[in-house]
């Protein structure tokens, strides 16, 4: 038992030397990307009996999940700021004064959990790979969590209530800075407003140093 303890400790600082390396790599090739990237969102689009109109004005409605508490309120007010922006490229403009639509914003931001990866340049143990060995568990690394972003916009007429127009917009990426990243899936999911695209599409926003520009 003593005897293999010298080499179980040289396998683990091979390990943490390898894992070091990849969180190292993958920083140096995010940040040289962070001044320009292509977000890629899947939006689901819907109309209701009332064709949704542009030009139109709208004003914020609150869930109460979203009202309940201090906390709860500023992070929906920097949401709406964000979707503010996103409702204007369409056409629709803000306005408290009996407003045309009632706008619902809704939006979750989370870390997925990413399937473990064997390293590409070999691991020796139960599959017979070459050197150089490495001992930690079952020769398997974790890959760096990703995020997942989703947003849904509701309009509803303010007279009636009706729902004019709902969209719905995901992106599963790398990036975690959803300041940044927020903006471009609201964007993408009003950007076939105010045409519906209920069998799902892709858009592609690019978020710059001169802000978001629309990709084919």
């Amino acid at each position: 038992m003593h005897a293999a303890a010298p080499a179980l400790c040289r396998q683990s600082a091979v390990a943490r030397a390898w894992l070091l390396s990849l969180a190292v790599g993958l920083a140096l090739g995010l940040g040289g990307c962070a001044s320009s990237r292509v977000i890629d969102s899947e939006v689901r689009s819907f109309s209701g009996s009332v064709a949704p109109a542009t030009p139109a004005t709208y004003g914020f409605d609150r869930l109460p999940s979203q009202s309940g508490d201090a906390r709860a309120q500023a992070a929906q007010e920097r949401l709406e700021a964000l979707a503010s922006a996103a409702l204007a490229d369409v056409g629709l403009t803000q306005s408290d004064s009996n407003p045309q639509y009632l706008a619902q914003i809704s939006a979750t931001v989370e870390q997925m959990a990413r399937t473990p990866v064997v390293p590409s340049w070999g691991l020796s143990g139960f599959w017979g790979f070459h050197q150089p060995s490495v001992g930690f568990g079952m020769n398997w690394a974790m890959e760096p969590p990703w995020s997942r972003y989703v947003v849904q916009i509701v309009l509803r007429d303010s007279g009636s209530k009706q729902v004019v127009f709902e969209s719905a917009a995901q992106h599963i990426g790398p990036w975690s800075d959803a300041a940044n990243i927020l903006p471009a899936v609201l964007r993408a999911a009003l950007r076939d407003y105010p045409n519906p695209a209920p069998q799902g599409t892709t858009v592609r926003v690019e978020v710059g140093p001169q802000g978001l520009t629309d990709r084919p």
